[in-house]
């Protein structure tokens, strides 16, 4: 049995949540969700049992009626192919919405998050330091802890997917691009080698090595990556103290399967 706290009508309550082998120990009397009406126990579509708080009949500008089920832990229209999902709606979070999605999935259409992204972005592609402070109070400048808060979210998978975007497009418009970066190795490679500098061979044959991912028990994972760059070939080996900061590779010890 699940115990499941939510505030419903401004009021937080409590409602219990029993798998139907439970529900039939204790001699519950549950119909299936779109059956059900305030007050019976309704049958979830993945096989468990909870109170219906909610039911309501609505006529659309086309005459058809249509019918909306409230349950202790989701809701959906009573359609044909509609369901309800216990445990897709646990696993966001969210009992409200027919079709759930997690709080990262919902931030990520709001417009402060797509702000928060671009000034992300530009920051990683100018030489200064990230400012979280500063990125924090274009975000939530309403939040205790503005910069704790930025942090939090740039840590979410798609949030991490729409930095990706954004820092890919940015490069492409100053002719920066997969391609051309390999290309910029190869030719540092070349010159290294002409001027029989090993270690530079040695960096960059490991730059390789980490796209081909050739090293054995790791695993390779993109996150905000740093490259140097020059502004011509030439410069690539005597100019090696300028860098743009454009992303970084984190390596983790994976066990071998």
């Amino acid at each position: 049995m699940d115990t499941l706290k939510r505030k419903v009508n401004n009021r937080n309550q409590v409602y219990k949540i029993y798998t139907t082998e439970e529900a039939n120990k204790l001699n519950i009397t549950y119909l299936h969700w779109k059956e059900a009406h305030i007050g019976d126990y309704a049958l979830s579509d993945d096989g468990y049992v909870g109170k219906c708080i909610g039911r309501k009949t609505y006529t659309d500008k086309k005459g058809r009626v249509k019918t909306f089920i409230k349950l202790s832990y989701g809701a959906n229209w009573a359609g044909n192919t509609n369901k309800i999902e216990y445990l897709v709606n646990r696993s966001h979070g969210v009992y409200t919405q027919a079709n759930p999605t997690g709080w990262a999935e919902r931030e990520a259409k709001k417009t402060r998050t797509k702000n928060l992204v671009n000034a992300y972005v530009g920051q990683l592609t100018s030489t200064k330091q990230v400012d979280y402070k500063q990125l924090g109070y274009i975000y939530r400048p309403d939040q205790q802890n503005p910069a704790a808060t930025v942090r939090r979210v740039l840590k979410q998978e798609v949030i991490k997917k729409m930095v990706e975007k954004k820092l890919k497009e940015v490069l492409s418009e100053k002719g920066i691009n997969s391609s051309s970066v390999l290309d910029t190795m190869l030719e540092g490679l070349h010159i290294a080698r002409n001027k029989q500098d090993v270690t530079n061979m040695i960096k960059i044959s490991d730059a390789f090595m980490d796209l081909l991912e050739m090293k054995p028990n790791k695993k390779i994972t993109t996150d905000t990556l740093q490259l140097d760059v020059a502004s011509n070939i030439g410069d690539l080996i005597a100019n090696e103290e300028k860098s743009l900061t454009m992303s970084r590779k984190v390596e983790e010890n994976e066990a071998a399967e």
